[in-house]
């Protein structure tokens, strides 16, 4: 299989290429129900050995659904990918063509979800629309899905989900909630950095780093009409934390966004360094002035909790002394 199909010029409404994907209407896939079929893909890193897949399928049973692993989702001939970018791409493309499949989940993030975008059509999902959900490296996808005006679910993967004895696992029940259409609104606790205000607009992002290597391609972030941003990262440097912020600043996506969400951002390198206490610090500077709320603390990214949240959803954004609230809009 190798479908070198022209993502945006084909696949979008006629018109639609040339206005860009803000003009797009969005369809909302259907929300899953009990018995329904869930697809398992690794679209960059292998799932490790040490993932018990005996588990997950009994957490996705467990909600009534039947889990439906890819085939190629830890080959351990490869070192770092879980297979091939031509049999990922594989992978994908049957769970967006198999009719039976109504959500599909990437069992992990790390690196190569952009490797399939020359390989895989998208334009299925236009026709029958079914819920992507994943993070981190995964906002490769949302960003396609976004440019498609498909809503998306950013959210925990199958190999971060916790089996404690305790049985709580705060990120995966906020999944099978964003799953069967039940998650309305998120509130945070105050923030000693949150700008206050109200805003409403649409919801994009996700990974810091990965949003700013789409700049200049297909899928980059354009927030020409109203757009919420998200915004969340590991393990980088303090440096090129500030080297993002000042690529969103100087392509004018901090200067057009309503309000911003602020995730995790874990295990920063070099902040001593850099003369900053932590990543937030950073961040702030580049939104202190621009007049718009921004929540900081948002529970999204690489720690826990990580809630699901939908993107491409409207969303109305609160932000006071009291704390913040994110309300999605379940009509258009």
């Amino acid at each position: 299989m190798k479908r070198l199909i022209p993502l945006l010029l084909c696949l979008l409404p006629l018109g639609a290429a040339a206005q860009g994907p803000d003009s797009v209407r969005f369809i909302r896939p259907p929300y899953l129900h009990r018995g329904d079929t869930v697809g398992i893909v690794s679209p960059a890193g292998k799932l490790p050995k040490k993932i018990d897949t005996a588990r997950i399928r009994e957490r996705f049973e467990a909600w009534g659904l039947h889990p439906k692993f890819g085939r190629f989702w830890s080959c351990r001939e490869h070192p770092y990918f879980a297979a091939t970018d031509q049999q990922r791409a594989e992978d994908l493309q049957h769970m967006i063509d198999d009719p039976s499949v109504k959500a599909i989940l990437a069992g992990r993030g790390g690196y190569g979800s952009v490797r399939l975008l020359p390989l895989v059509d998208f334009s299925p999902l236009r026709e029958n629309p079914k819920w992507i959900a994943g993070f981190s490296d995964v906002t490769t996808l949302h960003l396609v899905l976004r440019r498609l005006g498909i809503e998306s679910i950013h959210g925990p993967m199958p190999s971060g989900f916790r089996f404690d004895d305790d049985g709580e696992d705060d990120s995966a029940e906020s999944l099978r909630k964003a799953l069967f259409g039940e998650t309305l609104r998120i509130e945070i606790d105050p923030h000693p950095l949150n700008r206050t205000g109200t805003a409403r607009g649409r919801l994009a992002g996700g990974n810091l780093t990965v949003i700013c290597a789409a700049n200049g391609t297909p899928e980059a972030l354009e927030t020409e009409t109203p757009t919420v941003l998200l915004i969340e990262e590991i393990g980088e440097f303090a440096y090129r934390i500030d080297r993002m912020m000042q690529s969103l600043e100087r392509c004018g996506v901090l200067r057009n966004v309503r309000a911003v969400l602020v995730g995790h951002f874990s295990k920063t390198i070099g902040c001593d360094k850099f003369g900053v206490p932590d990543a937030e610090t950073i961040i702030a500077r580049y939104l202190r002035d621009l007049k718009i709320p921004v929540v900081f603390g948002f529970p999204a990214g690489h720690e826990e909790p990580n809630l699901a949240l939908y993107m491409g959803r409207e969303v109305s954004v609160r932000v006071d002394k009291t704390g913040a609230s994110i309300d999605f809009h379940t009509a258009e």
